[in-house]
């Protein structure tokens, strides 16, 4: 007679297939929906920073903002379109706002101008979040400063020519582009822990905590260890 795995000894008329199948759900950790999303987030993790190393014009940190943006709006579909528009719109507010100061548009120095520019920017952020593809104003503001932190690291990425070519060194298209593609990773992330997961049930896509993405693009909270009474 075999040894039960884990617990778990076929019954001696199920075909072999389905024998299997119920013996790699109950191996491992795999049947935690976290350890999944964990597992799932790692091997991403590792392939993106391999695959943007083998270019110099695409930045991970960037992609990985983007895909913390996707995660945090919900990871749903609709967090696939708000955390985009809005990113992308903080990405075009804040090289507007370059743009104006590299050109000399306001009558103040660099410094001023800036301060000047990126008040008025931040005004029109908000009042646009009215608008459901940009409504998700942390996000603007993360495509607004990856955009802003792109021209600081980049030497002479905040010149008039830069910014208006239809380059790399652009800082509107590599960081537009990175953010988008980050987005891209946190959709792969949340079929790959589903494949990851329990076989028994179906498994809905998960966020990177491992909480299932519900309808509208919520998630529910994945339960922790419970904490003793006080008092």
């Amino acid at each position: 007679m075999s040894t039960p795995l884990l617990g778990y000894e076929p019954a001696h008329d199920e075909p072999a297939g389905r024998s299997r199948a119920r013996r790699l759900d109950v191996i491992g950790v795999i049947r935690s929906p976290r350890v999944a999303a964990a597992i799932a987030a790692a091997v991403l993790a590792g392939v993106s920073v391999w695959a943007f190393a083998q270019t110099t014009y695409l930045l991970i940190w960037a992609a990985f903002i983007g895909w913390a943006n996707f995660d945090s709006n919900g990871a749903g579909r609709k967090a696939a379109v708000v955390s985009t528009g809005s990113m992308l719109f903080g990405v075009g507010m804040a090289w507007l706002v370059a743009v104006t100061v590299a050109r000399g548009l306001l009558p103040w120095s660099p410094d001023v101008s800036s301060a000047v520019a990126a008040a008025v920017a931040s005004f029109l952020i908000v009042l646009a979040s009215a608008a459901h593809v940009v409504s998700s104003v942390p996000s603007t503001f993360c495509g607004f400063a990856s955009t802003f932190a792109f021209l600081t690291l980049v030497k002479g990425a905040a010149a008039t020519g830069k910014l208006t070519s239809a380059s790399w060194g652009n800082a509107g298209i590599a960081v537009a582009v990175s953010l988008v593609i980050g987005v891209g990773f946190g959709i792969v992330h949340g079929e790959l822990a589903r494949l990851l997961g329990p076989r028994k049930r179906a498994m809905a896509r998960v966020r990177l905590d491992g909480s299932p993405i519900q309808a509208g693009g919520a998630s529910a909270t994945v339960p922790g260890p419970s904490l003793p009474p006080t008092g």
